[in-house]
């Protein structure tokens, strides 16, 4: 049997969060700033006609209508069978929108599994005002995000210590993090 209807609320988490780091962004002396660059790790495995021609469907998504944003869309080759959709804006919000807007898009049409990860860059200022570059990764398998901060190419060199640090700090915030450090995964030769 099949249902009518099903309520996702994956996407109203997902957007929730993004409206609470926006605001952490936008605070005065704020711990962390949303960097202007972001990207969707995707495979191309079970594509679709969406998945095709992404970087074509989801720039004119974002970039018609009344409510369209000037953020730069670009595909980078990751391997034979992944690629990155990148999304780039000076305008944080805006930018914040465009990554819900694609995956939302990707949702819809079908490639919802085709996302291995979405990867918010910004920068942390601990509370020994020290800056360190976080990769927050949403994996939309898992409706969580999670910290992660390479420390060298070295696929076992991670800042485990300031991973958890930062997901503390978010967590504090109410931003949904993974619970299971066990499924941090690291996404290695982020192109951005």
């Amino acid at each position: 049997m099949f249902k009518l209807f099903q309520k996702n609320n994956f996407l109203d988490e997902l957007w929730k969060n993004f409206q609470i780091l926006f605001n952490l962004n936008s605070q005065k002396n704020a711990s962390i700033e949303i960097l202007s660059k972001s990207g969707i790790l995707i495979s191309t495995h079970n594509n679709n006609e969406f998945t095709n021609n992404i970087k074509i469907n989801v720039k004119k998504i974002l970039n018609e209508g009344d409510a369209s944003t000037e953020t730069i869309v670009d595909l980078v080759e990751d391997s034979s069978d992944m690629h990155w959709l990148t999304l780039e804006d000076n305008n944080i919000f805006d930018l914040l929108s465009s990554c819900y807007t694609a995956i939302n898009a990707l949702n819809s049409n079908g490639s919802l599994p085709n996302i291995l990860a979405l990867v918010i860059k910004l920068e942390y200022i601990n509370f020994d005002s020290q800056k360190s570059i976080v990769n927050l990764i949403y994996r939309t398998d898992m409706k969580t995000f999670y910290p992660f901060i390479p420390l060298s190419k070295n696929p076992k060199s991670r800042d485990s210590d300031l991973e958890n640090s930062f997901a503390k700090f978010l967590r504090k915030n109410n931003v949904k993090i993974e619970s299971s450090t066990k499924s941090w995964l690291g996404v290695w030769g982020i192109p951005f």
